[in-house]
């Protein structure tokens, strides 16, 4: 008996372990205390800085070079006639740049020597590293042409009457990376981002989550950043697509989930880390500091030492699903179609995967939004079970779980933040699809692959926004009291979805059940007690719970223990698909009886 409860408590004890790390690493809601190493940081942040401008005029430099020294070549090559016999013997095409809403000029694309690349060396990890998943159609090889020289092949921007010893001007908009493609890109390469932010004041978190067990490398499904303000005290979200076209440094134009996979693969410093990093740098100006990444069979893991995922679905979601997590995945026969409905709902870990994954009567996006919503919901429960008082005994035992570049002392940091932070300074973005959105659906013309291309011009002002401290009106929110009644009766915990949809605008509100005396409402009613007629917040509570100005009533009362009263009846749907407030649409719900 005594043996067994001591294999008991170690086993629990490695569990926990697994879960405190996650928790910190994957919500990022830490308070970072760097007073001792405040002085290494801002050195760092210079070096950083000094060391990112220096290499995009090394780039641009090396560049200039190597055009000029091709361009040498070629003018040498007409001059013997190696020229003419190369270009009867060389295929070169140039593909139809594609131009992008916000990106910079068409880009001149420049063939590379035939000369084979060197073999990528495996960069040692901890773990085995497996293969690199194969993309829709793998690249061929490029071929040697026979010739006693061979002669690299120059594209340049056409001019009426172009001669060989005009001056070239690098077109190339590659800058902060290590080398040039590898690969020509299928669309072209945008223009390096300005960087967003350098402030020691706000942190950046990568969560990646493998689409794959612990026996394969994977692509990477879950990709959001989480920013963390310390001096005002806020975190912020953002899910980015899988599936976003972006220039992978070094490599060519992909899909952001494949760069984690090409840097662990390949030779790149800091492996699929450091490319992520590079990449996001890049494409958003967005530096990252940490990074924490989990597979399938972490994220149930997790879950199960939590006891289930107890998380808000504000959103009914249909999908198939296992009839019993035991049965063969493989066979037709084990699966059914299953609606989870809107309540507070308490997943199994099966379940909990099955929610932040599926999107078969949904979009990435809105799985996007359900999967912040978990990571909230994980902070929730480990601060409500005391985890976070035991990152010191459990830090051993939980680096087994979640992989990241954190140490116990980064960790550590963040721990005060996090036991203080409130919900209603946690905020999430998404964007949208489609002409008027931030991603534009788009097939690749080399083999038809559906992604989607970044519109810079509407994508940067929401990440600024997103980098940025709260706004004014939503910090004012903070301090309004709003209380929430479930008017409906049915005891499935309608009072805490709609508490935690408004937390994600910044009302801090408190959900209440269904105290004695509680009449069942048809109808959302808002109890006004401020009797404030312009300026209120009653219209932000309007809007987000999607009921109509017959629905208010206005009871001014100087007294008052809370400015807001909810009290949410049966035809509650506040359901947002994508980012927050303002993509709210829709009119009002329906009055029932």
């Amino acid at each position: 008996m005594r043996t067994g409860l001591r294999l008991g408590l170690r086993l629990t004890r490695r569990v926990l372990g697994a879960i405190i790390i996650a928790v910190v690493a994957l919500t990022t809601v830490g308070y970072v205390v760097y007073a001792a190493n405040g002085i290494l940081d801002e050195a760092d942040a210079r070096q950083q800085r000094d060391d990112y401008d220096q290499l995009s005029i090394s780039t641009a430099t090396g560049i200039a070079e190597r055009l000029t020294s091709i361009a040498i070549s070629e003018q040498s090559a007409v001059a013997t006639g190696a020229a003419t016999e190369a270009a009867d013997s060389t295929d070169g095409v140039t593909p139809e740049p594609v131009g992008m809403n916000g990106s910079v000029a068409l880009v001149a694309l420049v063939q590379s020597s035939p000369t084979p690349l060197p073999t990528a060396t495996l960069i040692p990890t901890n773990t085995p590293r497996a293969t690199v998943p194969p993309i829709n159609t793998p690249r061929p090889s490029p071929t040697v042409l026979p010739s006693e020289t061979p002669t690299p092949t120059l594209t340049v921007e056409p001019s009426a009457t172009p001669t060989a010893t005009a001056t070239l001007t690098p077109t190339y908009a590659i800058e902060g990376t290590y080398a040039l493609p590898e690969t020509t890109p299928v669309v072209a390469i945008p223009a390096r981002a300005e960087q967003v932010e350098d402030s020691d004041d706000i942190i950046n978190f990568l969560l990646l989550g493998s689409d794959s067990s612990q026996s394969a490398l994977g692509q990477t499904d879950v990709i959001i950043v989480v920013s963390v303000n310390k001096q005002a005290g806020s975190v912020a979200m953002w899910h980015v697509p899988r599936d976003l076209f972006v220039y992978v440094p070094g490599n060519t134009m992909d899909r952001i989930n494949r760069a984690y996979a090409i840097g662990e693969m390949g030779d790149y410093p800091g492996g699929g880390f450091g490319l992520m990093q590079e990449t996001f740098l890049y494409n958003f100006g967005i530096p990252i500091d940490h990074y924490a990444r989990v597979d399938f069979s972490d994220f149930m893991r997790i879950v199960e030492e939590l006891g289930g995922l107890q998380i808000s679905v504000d959103c009914s979601i249909e999908d198939w699903r296992l009839i019993d997590p035991a049965m063969d995945p493989t066979l037709e026969e084990s699966y059914e179609r299953y609606t989870l409905p809107i309540g507070r709902q308490t997943l199994t870990p099966y379940m909990a995967l099955w929610y932040v994954r599926s999107r078969y009567t949904t979009s990435d996006l809105d799985r996007g939004r359900r999967q912040m919503d978990a990571l909230r919901a994980m902070w929730q429960q480990a601060l409500q079970q005391g985890l976070f008082t035991q990152v010191t005994q459990l830090w051993p035992e939980a680096v087994d779980t979640v992989e990241t570049d954190m140490s116990l002392t980064d960790v550590l940091s963040f721990v005060p933040m996090a036991v203080s932070l409130d919900m209603s300074h946690i905020a999430r973005y998404s964007g949208s699809y489609g002409a008027d959105g931030q991603y534009i659906p788009f097939l690749t013309p080399d083999n038809g692959r559906s992604v989607f291309l970044p519109d810079y011009e509407k994508l940067r002002p929401m990440i600024q926004d997103f980098m940025t401290p709260p706004t004014a009106n939503r910090t004012g929110r903070q301090a309004v009291t709003v209380e929430i009644v479930d008017s409906t009766l049915w005891n499935i915990g309608f009072d805490l979805v709609a508490a935690d949809r408004l937390a994600w605008e910044g009302f801090a509100a408190t959900a209440v059940g269904a105290p004695q005396g509680t009449v069942r409402r048809g109808s959302t009613v808002i109890y006004d007690y401020t009797g404030q007629s312009k300026g209120s917040v009653v219209e932000d509570l309007k809007r987000i719970l999607r009921v109509s100005d017959d629905q208010i009533v206005i009871e001014p009362d100087p007294n008052r223990t809370v400015d807001y009263r909810v009290e949410i009846g049966t035809a509650y749907n506040s359901c947002v698909y994508g980012n927050a407030e303002d993509e709210l649409s829709g009119p009002p719900v329906e009055s029932a009886p």
